[in-house]
């Protein structure tokens, strides 16, 4: 049983080394999990909601198939030999993580605030920088929403005729 126990923590432990370039990587999406969970948290305890495990549970199931995932494409990367792309390829993962998580994390900081407050308004700004809200204003963007929503077609169908 000993042995096996040795096994099992050698196994381990090479692994943890072969991750090791993606270790500060990996350490800030866990940073950014944890805030998101916290804001999350507190946003649901302000508009009245009970603690749910099952959601609970689903995040922390997605967050263990992000950082499996990202760890599958360096381990492959770095068994194929390339190891600075597959860096590359987990720093764009994590950016495209911090830019679906900060966005919900604005949306959840609006949620805990109270409006109209100086952080409401710095979460608001923020937040309508980051969602690219300021894009529509711009008319060429409120036509091609129109005609979408009116003909169920974008821009990028090619026509029938």
């Amino acid at each position: 049983m000993e042995e096996l126990r040795t096994y099992i923590v050698m196994v381990i432990g090479a692994v943890l080394s072969l991750l090791a370039p993606i270790q500060n990587f990996m350490y800030a999406m866990l940073l950014l999990f944890g805030v998101n969970f916290i804001f999350g948290v507190l946003a649901a305890r302000a508009q009245g909601e009970e603690w749910e495990t099952k959601k609970a549970l689903k995040f922390i199931w997605y967050c263990v198939v992000f950082f499996v995932g990202a760890c599958a494409v360096f381990i492959i990367g770095h068994l194929m030999g390339e190891k600075e792309q597959a860096v590359a390829v987990v720093k764009i993962l994590c950016y495209v993580a911090i830019y679906i998580f900060g966005t919900n994390i604005l949306r959840n900081w609006m949620n805990f605030v109270p409006e109209g407050s100086t952080w409401y308004k710095m979460a608001d700004l923020l937040y309508y920088v980051l969602s690219v809200k300021f894009t529509e204003k711009f008319d060429f963007i409120k036509k091609a929403k129109k005609e979408q929503e009116s003909t169920g077609r974008t821009i990028l169908d090619k026509d029938d005729n």
